[in-house]
């Protein structure tokens, strides 16, 4: 990673699949390379799956290699593996380790769930032709915006760090990692320390770097996640379930919501309540501002309903009935909402949602498909949940939209179109036996 050659000290975080290591069980972790056992610092990070095993452990080890020329190497785990050579712990101190050593299985690396559900970009379905332009037009526009964007934090708006690593995840490509780790940075030294932590949710990227710390275990990204997130829950979820307040709407509940399950998720931070609990309650808050109708109308909408920012809540709720607990209110609140937009906010000519349902002065009712993919999630995920093909039909459509009319050359719509999009690809596609729910 530092373009460099000879010996090195090798240093990131391997993402696991659920089960496959407690966190006790470090002892039965080895690397080999060429046969040879190599002498070995292995942590398990904080935060775990639901049962109880770790999300992903942080390897070091010292070795010569050469930038360009990629060494083959083993990481071997299981109750029958002893390793025999240690090496004391190198704190990481550094932006970009000097070399790393990554899986190259994409079907391993989605098996992790490490960035959610997704597919290998191998197995993007290939038809409609919609899914593979899908793919084809990222590696176009990644390239051109890392150019002339990399390593600055006012491009990380929706989550670019999460982006790279996503695409890391799907293709096996190390690029993507070093690009996710450049720009994590860039966002955490750049704006979250400056801001001494206190950073409003339109800006809040946490995901990325939820990720950098699983990814690199540096500790750094792991407390500044649990310092905005603590922030978020002392400021925003007293207001969460306020419609008449001048400041929350639908971005601001997703990004609550979301900073919380991200620090339940890595254990982070110092809350004067757990993670469940604050969750618990944003949920039941979030649910709260739902009308009879599904929509969800603010006072700083001027009571118009924001088919985006609705998008952004349902990928908070989702996340939470996933992996943290099955609220039986979200798929019946999935289902209204999304019943009602498609009903009412959906424009058939133009393949795309509507940006407001109400003329405003902070909005029109005009269609946005640059914004598509910000919400077919919901529709992709309510399939999974119900087997109704209604859903998978609608979402297709919604996808096919946000590809065909997308504007990636804008920074923030390139985000946008990604940061979230590459669920739907799993949750539309396996049968729906499958899926973990």
């Amino acid at each position: 990673m530092d373009r460099g050659f000879g010996p090195a000290l090798v240093s990131n975080a391997i993402p696991l699949p659920q089960g496959k290591l407690m966190p006790g069980n470090t002892a039965h972790v080895m690397v080999v390379v060429a046969a040879h056992e190599l002498p070995v610092y292995v942590e398990a990070l904080a935060g775990t799956h639901p049962d109880g095993s770790a999300r992903a452990v942080l390897i070091q080890f010292a070795y010569a290699v050469s930038a360009g020329t990629p060494i083959s190497a083993l990481l071997i785990i299981g109750p029958g593996v002893t390793r025999t050579s240690d090496r004391p712990k190198t704190a990481i101190t550094w932006g970009m380790p000097a070399a790393v050593a990554l899986p190259k299985s994409s079907a391993y690396l989605v098996s992790t769930e490490v960035v959610g559900q997704t597919v290998p970009a191998a197995t993007t379905p290939l038809s409609p032709r919609f899914f593979r332009a899908y793919d084809n037009q990222f590696a176009t526009y990644a390239d051109r915006h890392w150019a002339t964007e990399a390593g600055q934090w006012e491009y990380d708006y929706y989550d670019r760090v999460l982006i790279w690593y996503a695409w890391w995840v799907r293709t096996g490509n190390p690029e993507y990692w070093r690009r996710g780790t450049v720009d994590a940075i860039a966002y955490r030294d750049q704006f979250i320390v400056p801001n001494h932590y206190q950073i409003q949710p339109h800006n809040a990227a946490l995901e990325g770097l939820a990720l950098h710390y699983l990814l690199t275990g540096d500790e750094r990204s792991r407390d500044a996640l649990g310092q905005v997130a603590t922030f978020f829950g002392r400021i925003w979820t007293p207001q969460l379930d306020c419609a008449t307040c001048p400041y929350p709407e639908g971005r601001i509940q997703a990004r609550t919501l979301t900073s919380h399950y991200l620090a339940w998720m890595i254990n982070a931070g110092d809350s004067p309540q757990s993670w469940s609990a604050l969750m618990a309650t944003d949920v039941t808050k979030i649910l709260a501002t739902q009308r009879a109708d599904g929509s969800y109308r603010f006072a700083n909408w001027q009571w118009g309903h924001s088919n985006f920012e609705t998008g952004l809540v349902h990928d908070a709720l989702i996340k939470y009935y996933t992996y943290v607990t099955a609220d039986p209110r979200i798929p019946v609140a999935l289902k209204k909402t999304l019943d009602w937009m498609w009903a009412t906010q959906w424009d058939a000519p133009t393949q795309s949602f509507k940006y407001l349902s109400d003329a405003t002065s902070v909005g029109a009712p005009t269609p946005a498909p640059d914004l598509n993919m910000l919400i077919v999630t919901g529709y992709g995920w309510y399939f999974a949940y119900s087997g109704d093909e209604t859903y998978r039909t609608r979402g297709d459509a919604i996808f096919a939209g946000g590809v065909n009319a997308a504007f990636l050359d804008g920074y923030k719509q390139f985000n946008q179109s990604y940061t979230s999009s590459f669920h739907y690809l799993f949750l539309r596609s396996p049968p729906v036996s499958s899926k973990k729910l």
